[in-house]
């Protein structure tokens, strides 16, 4: 398995074009990015051995919701400690997204500085060099 497989960031999002936008701002960031078209499509990557260093997890997915996903996802110890940052474009409520239990929020559309500045933190355990300030 490839350090790429594990040092990377999953992003998971049922919109193609902000897949992609997220993908070459990442990418250019230095990080390998494997990307997932809804819930479902990540927890079958995460099943066949993918480990992300962080996953940036859309809220409101057909088929496989945020919620679904970290239902599945806490349910499994392989997958359970694995950081998520939600991506959200409507606030739907403070209990619901409390109950996500997720390292972070990121509100829709996303500055690609602010997306980069949250993912460094994750990033810099999987030994990436660091980037000079």
């Amino acid at each position: 398995m490839s350090m790429s497989w594990r040092d990377c960031i999953l992003v998971v999002d049922d919109d193609l074009d902000l897949l992609r936008a997220y993908q070459e701002a990442l990418q250019l960031d230095g990080h390998s990015v494997v990307l997932a078209r809804d819930g479902a499509e990540a927890l079958r990557l995460l099943k066949q051995g993918l480990r992300p260093a962080l996953i940036l997890l859309d809220l409101l997915m057909p088929r496989v919701n945020a919620w679904e996903f970290r239902m599945r996802q806490r349910a499994d110890p392989a997958l359970a400690s694995i950081p998520v940052i939600v991506l959200y474009a409507l606030e739907v409520g403070a209990r619901e997204m409390k109950a996500l239990e997720v390292e972070g929020f990121l509100q829709k559309p996303v500055d690609l500085d602010v997306l980069l500045r949250a993912v460094a933190p994750y990033m810099a355990r999987g030994g990436w060099d660091a980037h000079p300030s």
